[in-house]
């Protein structure tokens, strides 16, 4: 995928920690509301950084594959957000220096385009036509059910709308092509 960008995440995250905010991990951070059985003053994700009954493990939201996918519009609403940790292998970071907001893939070992798109889909409303191309079809690889439907009828628009621009594109071509062989 061309679009993508590579950042040591092991590296920026040890060395320039203080210019990334994590947007996935701070949002389940404040959405678990679960009071710890230990120290009921505080909740499971303060307290021990992880609570069964969310499903929430700050370790969950870490970057773990050296890429960045761009977005566009910024940085998702609060609520897009939970919704792509809680469907996704996939949180969103946010370097303050530059302004730039990245998807970015907390699994790995094997093919989670399906996961890409579907934040995309989420934080964008739209999916790259590179990303459109290349998602993996096979159904319930990394999403399942409402989602991976969903994904599909959004990788379909993308690459439709790709042929519609490619479309225009060769006839502005022809007519250019029409003038410059009248003029000669």
């Amino acid at each position: 995928m061309g679009f993508s960008q590579v950042i040591d995440w092991s590296n920026e995250l040890r060395n320039d920690y203080d210019k990334w905010i994590n947007h996935g991990r701070n949002i389940a951070k404040q959405s678990c509301k679960h009071k710890n059985k230990d120290d009921p003053d505080t909740f499971n994700m303060e307290y021990c950084r992880y609570c069964e009954e969310c499903g929430y493990s700050e370790d969950s939201q870490e970057p773990m594959m050296n890429f960045g996918y761009p977005l566009e519009m910024g940085v998702p609403n609060d609520e897009k957000i939970k919704e792509i940790i809680d469907n996704t292998n996939c949180t969103i970071m946010e370097n303050e220096e530059s302004g730039e907001s990245f998807i970015v893939l907390t699994g790995g070992g094997m093919d989670l385009s399906q996961d890409i798109a579907l934040a995309f889909t989420i934080a964008e409303k739209w999916i790259p036509s590179d990303l459109a191309r290349e998602v993996c079809t096979q159904y319930g690889l990394s999403i399942s059910g409402k989602n991976w439907f969903r994904l599909m009828e959004m990788c379909k628009q993308s690459l439709k709308n790709e042929i519609g621009h490619a479309e225009t594109q060769i006839k502005r071509i022809d007519e250019v092509v029409k003038k410059a062989r009248g003029k000669k």
